[in-house]
C-alpha cells in the first residue's frame, strides 16, 4: 500500500543555512508527472517572494569602480559580500507587498571587521539570517557609512529595472527568489487498487530564508488563486 498525497522524505540544513527537502507527490495519472513537475519548477523559480539589496551608498562613492584607501576590499568585493546577506521575513510571505522598501544603515569607526549583523534596519518585519556574513575590514581609524535600500520582489531584476536612482546610490542587480534549485523526477508506481500511476519527486533547495515546505505550499496556493481568478465570474455552461 502506497501513501497518497504529499510526503517529505528528506530534510537537511547545511552550514550556510541553506535548506533542502525531498518530496513525493503520488499517485498521479500517467503522463501528468512531467506536466506538474515543469509547472512547479516554473512557479518555484519565478513566483516566490523574497528580499534583496537594490541600492547601495558608501561614503558618497558614486561608482563601484572607485577605491577607498582605508578599506581592505574594493567596492566590487564589498558589493559581492553584501549580496550574500540573507533577509528573512518575520511575517507570512502571503502578506508581502511588492516594491516594499526597507532602509539599512551602518556607521562604524575603524579599525574593525564589518559584518552583516552591524546593519540597523528600519523595519521589524525582516531580520538578517546570517549576521556573521563578512562584509569588509577597516584598516585605519576612519569612519565607514553604508546605506542600503532593501526591496521585496520576485525572481531576478537587473539594475536599471529597479526603482529610480538616488544621488550617490549605486544600483545593484538583485536576486529576490529564495529558491536556489528545484529538480524533479517521475517514476512509475501502483496505487492501492493495482492501477499503474506515477510518482512525482521534487528536490527543493532554498537559501534558508524560507523552508522548502513553505515554498511548496505557496506554489500550490499560487496555482489555486490563478485558476480561481479565471472563474470569479459565474459562467453558464
Amino acid at each position: 500500500m502506497i501513501s497518497t498525497g504529499i510526503s517529505c522524505i528528506y530534510n537537511k540544513i547545511n552550514k550556510t543555512l541553506d535548506q533542502q527537502s525531498y518530496f513525493i507527490i503520488q499517485p498521479i495519472n500517467i503522463g501528468h508527472g512531467i506536466t506538474l513537475g515543469n509547472l512547479f519548477r516554473r512557479i518555484l523559480l519565478s513566483e516566490m517572494i523574497g528580499y534583496g539589496i537594490t541600492k547601495l551608498k558608501i561614503n558618497n562613492i558614486n561608482s563601484e569602480f572607485q577605491k577607498i584607501f582605508y578599506i581592505r576590499e574594493d567596492i566590487l568585493e564589498i558589493i559581492l559580500n553584501l549580496k550574500e546577506i540573507k533577509f528573512k521575513s518575520t511575517i507570512s510571505n502571503l502578506n508581502f507587498t511588492k516594491n516594499t522598501i526597507i532602509k539599512g544603515n551602518l556607521l562604524q569607526k575603524g579599525p574593525i571587521i564589518i559584518t552583516a549583523g552591524m546593519f540597523k534596519l528600519t523595519s521589524k518585519n525582516i531580520k538578517i539570517l546570517n549576521p556573521y556574513q563578512y562584509i569588509c575590514t577597516l584598516i585605519t581609524n576612519k569612519y565607514l557609512n553604508i546605506n542600503l535600500e532593501i526591496n521585496c520582489g520576485y525572481g531576478y531584476k537587473i539594475a536599471y529595472t529597479n526603482l529610480t536612482s538616488l544621488y550617490n546610490y549605486i544600483d545593484l542587480d538583485t536576486i529576490y527568489t529564495p529558491v536556489k534549485k528545484i529538480m524533479y523526477n517521475v517514476r512509475i508506481c501502483y496505487d492501492n487498487y493495482g492501477n499503474i500511476k506515477e510518482s512525482l519527486f521534487l528536490d527543493i533547495l532554498t537559501n534558508g530564508t524560507i523552508t522548502p515546505t513553505r515554498c511548496l505550499f505557496e506554489s500550490f496556493l499560487y496555482l489555486v488563486n490563478t485558476f480561481y481568478s479565471l472563474f470569479e465570474k459565474q459562467i453558464t455552461i
